[in-house]
């Protein structure tokens, strides 16, 4: 099938989209693509925050594709991979079919956000079990496997990472969307802090629905792929059946 290129948020990994169930779900009607993005997993984990802005990660991705031989993908970000779906779609919309981005507000954070970026920045900087038992503090036990894979992360390199993405959390990239040309799905969990704002994003995309996802908070609307994956599955069935913006290239 087409490739659809799953981009991971913070601490993640490709693997976790296994775990989760998404490339079960999904592997029927796609090729499926599963990096570990710049500072996770088994890609190179520099310290400097320079090494994170949103073009060298996104280029980050364009490179995958371009290893792969494909000219166009649909592209899948959750949080952190939302700021990388948003720059692809601005800077490089003639290899992106499609975005699905989940728990990503473009725009300036509000206080609670900034908050609760803040204390993942202090967890950090603590080292990765002080980071863990800090964000289960106010949100509850992780699921096993996504603890024990937090906890492999190296803390410095996402200091870097969450250093670079608060420098970005500005509003540049709310500027950018009225001239993403490409189809969007953008889904928000109704108890994250910015559902406003992604209501917001939508309506100033050229072609972006927002779909509010009751009683899930941020991480939910990763871990919940039962809740998440109709809404994404029936966006990008219909582009794919469609072909609205049928690629060219090699699909592996």
């Amino acid at each position: 099938g087409p490739p659809l290129l799953l981009h991971h948020g913070l601490t993640g990994s490709g693997q976790r989209w296994r775990d989760e169930g998404y490339v079960a779900a999904l592997r029927d009607r796609f090729t499926v693509i599963l990096p570990d993005v710049r500072g996770h997993g088994q890609s190179s984990k520099p310290h400097d925050p320079a090494a994170y802005d949103r073009f060298a990660r996104a280029g980050d991705m364009l490179a995958v594709l371009a290893a792969e031989g494909i000219e166009r993908a649909f592209f899948w970000g959750h949080s952190l991979g939302g700021l990388v779906g948003f720059t692809l779609g601005r800077h490089h919309p003639d290899r992106v079919r499609g975005l699905v981005l989940t728990g990503f507000n473009p725009f300036p954070w509000p206080p609670a956000e900034a908050a609760e970026v803040a204390s993942w920045v202090a967890g950090l900087r603590g080292g990765m079990e002080a980071f863990v038992v800090g964000y289960e503090e106010r949100h509850g036990p992780l699921p096993a496997a996504a603890r024990e894979r937090w906890l492999a992360n190296d803390s410095a390199a996402l200091v870097a990472c969450m250093e670079a993405w608060v420098a970005e959390g500005d509003g540049r990239v709310g500027a950018e969307l009225p001239d993403i040309p490409i189809p969007a799905l953008l889904l928000i969990g109704a108890e994250e802090p910015f559902v406003a704002e992604v209501e917001r994003a939508a309506a100033a995309m050229p072609e972006a629905t927002a779909v509010v996802l009751p009683d899930l908070d941020h991480a939910q609307t990763f871990f919940r792929s039962d809740l998440v994956l109709p809404h994404a599955r029936a966006f990008l069935d219909d582009l794919n059946c469609g072909d609205r913006y049928g690629g060219t290239g090699h699909h592996v």
